[in-house]
């Protein structure tokens, strides 16, 4: 009995410190500077791009969210506002989603 109650003991130290342990690796992992991005050739996606969004005079971006493989940007205008949906491997418009008037 006394060799099982030194043992949990033990193992309950080890826990612990273990627990502590990862605690601390985490914390110093977010706190790392992040990496940037590298820009491999051939792999699609990785290279960047430019486009110019269907926005009159005086539109601004609202936001910017990921939905199903595109870039979903809201625009705000004077009118209301749009959803342009942009294709992230090559800059291209894939769809406008705005309310009818």
């Amino acid at each position: 009995m006394k060799a099982l109650v030194i043992g949990l003991g033990v193992l309950i130290v080890l826990g612990t410190a273990l627990v502590i342990g990862v605690v601390v690796k985490r914390v110093f992992e977010s706190t790392a500077s992040p990496v940037p991005a590298v820009h491999v050739p051939g792999i699609p996606g990785t290279a960047p791009f430019a486009t110019a969004l269907p926005a009159g005079l005086g539109a601004s971006i609202g936001g910017i969210a990921a939905s199903g493989g595109r870039v979903a940007i809201w625009i705000r205008t004077a009118h209301g506002g749009k959803v342009v949906f942009v294709d992230p491997e090559n800059g291209v418009v894939a769809g406008t989603v705005s309310l009818a008037r």
